[in-house]
């Protein structure tokens, strides 16, 4: 609503900057090279490329449409931007950001996760409870299924199962792409929206937006911790 980001102290928990950045700021991504950090103005329809050691901008892109959730093949050839408001799904190209393709979604397009081998994008639907699959070298989409209600963050795992949080709902479904089936259902919390990974190889984050809960999750053998409260 300001279209600001603040710099947060993780010791203090409290905000030690501040920057204006650009109408409606949404996600933010690390650049593959970690040099950058890309805030999607949705509003604005560009991106601002932040200094992650400081905060300070140091460029802004252009012309990038209604940019909500982002993301980076993991080969560093493709840029996705999820356009939320418009039901599309904006596929570029490397390193020049040159448009490509611009793919009608399903109501409300959300989150993405590449294959490990950066030949499908895949995308969650949140209005019409749906994931779909993306190939990058022809863009076009391959296929869908049904998800559990309001799907949002998606993340792929080293073992290729993709963790989708069912923010509907209590849980995370794990979806097998190869096969296009859910083999399993880990509860998390009220809410479950987004997934990250801890990097110790075994673990991820959940965030549970109703509960206001953060739930670690063994991706390895599919079981969740006892969820940890944040926020007020």
């Amino acid at each position: 609503g300001d279209g600001t980001v603040s710099v947060i102290d993780r010791a203090t928990r409290t905000v030690v900057d501040t920057y204006a950045v650009g109408k409606e700021p949404h996600h933010l991504i690390a650049t593959l090279d970690d040099r950058d950090l890309v805030v999607a103005n949705a509003a604005s329809n560009d991106l601002v490329f932040l200094d992650p050691s400081s905060g300070v901008v140091k460029r802004r892109l252009p012309r990038i449409s209604d940019p909500y959730q982002l993301g980076y093949s993991p080969d560093g050839q493709w840029f996705v931007s999820i356009s939320l408001r418009l039901d599309r799904v904006d596929i570029y190209s490397m390193p020049n950001y040159e448009l490509k393709a611009r793919i009608p979604a399903a109501k409300t397009p959300s989150h993405v996760a590449f294959a490990r081998d950066s030949s499908v994008a895949y995308v969650t639907m949140q209005d019409s409870d749906e994931l779909i699959a993306l190939d990058l070298a022809t863009h076009k989409e391959i296929w869908r299924m049904k998800t559990g209600k309001t799907p949002a963050g998606i993340w792929m795992s080293p073992q290729g199962l993709l963790f989708v949080g069912i923010m509907g709902a209590d849980y995370v479904q794990v979806i097998d792409p190869a096969k296009r089936v859910i083999v399993r259902q880990i509860v998390t919390g009220r809410g479950a929206h987004n997934i990250v990974a801890v990097g110790d190889g075994r673990r991820v984050l959940v965030s549970n937006r109703v509960d206001g809960t953060i739930t670690p999750v063994d991706y390895q053998s599919f079981t969740a911790a006892t969820p940890i409260k944040v926020g007020r």
